[in-house]
């Protein structure tokens, strides 16, 4: 009711959603007065939001108090994949000093990798996902990715910005294993293992259409029209989720593709992942055998003998 009678600081929460004295100087009294009141409160020295403003509001506060700053790491990305926040606030800001439930970086992130969601200055979710990337192995990368909030030019973009800080040689290894478009951290841990074992010429996540319907399935062998979907741990919540990968599957199926599916337990395993593809491709493909303990490919030779490719038989 306090805060209805008061026109002009209305106007410029309904703005901004936070009022700084800096910003309005004669407005001091009264905002005292509506912080006492309890319409209003004082998160930072100088910045006032609304007493129910929350989470958001705190974030707000945060960015007047800080000025020429920006949310980063793990608080940029709950923003942008709509976790639960941390208990600290990370903030990059190359002069401030970390305070209370702030812990400052002394970095200023170049402009164009910032951007304000309404009153909150956050780096992008490329930035973010590349930032963690250092400490997480990927996990927010891969989701960004998923959710498409990044592609993967401003990935590799974010990743050149970032050069010279701490964490940087992990973070372009996580960014290079990246780049076959895994969207999840799952099917990342799955691409390491395909590559590990010299298995190649398979795409992730590429759009496929089959009998009219676009699918993207997780790593697909186009050539030899293999497909691998992973079931993930929140994988068959719902009837509804469940009746769909059947569907999808018996599309797949009727259509000529051979589908394998593997699920988290078997990242554990990777010689059987190993060995179910390389069983599958020589399937598909009887004229080719995969080299028992290398990643050379066999091919068969004039005489019927199996040889690795170049080596001459008697």
């Amino acid at each position: 009711m306090v805060l209805g009678m008061n026109r002009h600081v209305s106007a410029i929460l309904a703005a901004d959603g936070v009022i700084t004295v800096a910003g309005h100087p004669t407005l001091c009294r009264t905002l005292r007065r509506l912080v006492a009141a309890g319409v209003l409160s004082r998160p930072l020295p100088g910045t006032f939001v609304p007493a129910d403003s929350g989470y958001d509001g705190w974030l707000r506060a945060v960015t007047a108090w800080a000025g020429d700053g920006s949310l980063h790491a793990a608080t940029a990305a709950s923003l942008w994949l709509a976790t639960p926040p941390p208990p600290t606030t990370y903030l990059a800001h190359p002069t401030l000093r970390s305070r209370g439930r702030i812990a400052i970086w002394r970095h200023q992130v170049e402009s164009w990798f910032v951007v304000n969601r309404a009153g909150i200055s956050t780096v992008t979710a490329a930035y973010a996902a590349v930032e963690l990337a250092a400490t997480d192995d990927g996990r927010a990368l891969t989701e960004v990715l998923r959710r498409r909030l990044a592609t993967l030019d401003e990935i590799q973009d974010a990743l050149t910005s970032l050069a010279g800080t701490s964490g940087q040689a992990v973070r372009r290894c996580v960014v290079a294993a990246c780049i076959s478009n895994p969207w999840s951290y799952a099917e990342l841990r799955l691409h390491r293992i395909l590559r590990a074992a010299g298995i190649t010429g398979w795409v992730a996540n590429v759009p496929l259409r089959v009998a009219g319907l676009l699918l993207h399935p997780d790593v697909l062998f186009a050539d030899l029209k293999v497909v691998i979907e992973f079931d993930g741990r929140e994988h068959h919540t719902s009837l509804s989720d469940f009746v769909e990968d059947r569907e999808k599957q018996n599309v797949y199926i009727t259509h000529g593709y051979l589908v394998l599916r593997f699920g988290w337990h078997h990242l554990d395993d990777p010689d059987y992942i190993v060995t179910t593809v390389r069983r599958a491709l020589l399937l598909r493909a009887p004229d080719i055998r995969q080299d028992p303990v290398g990643t050379l490919p066999w091919e068969r030779s004039a005489s019927g003998s199996w040889r690795k490719p170049g080596r001459q038989t008697s």
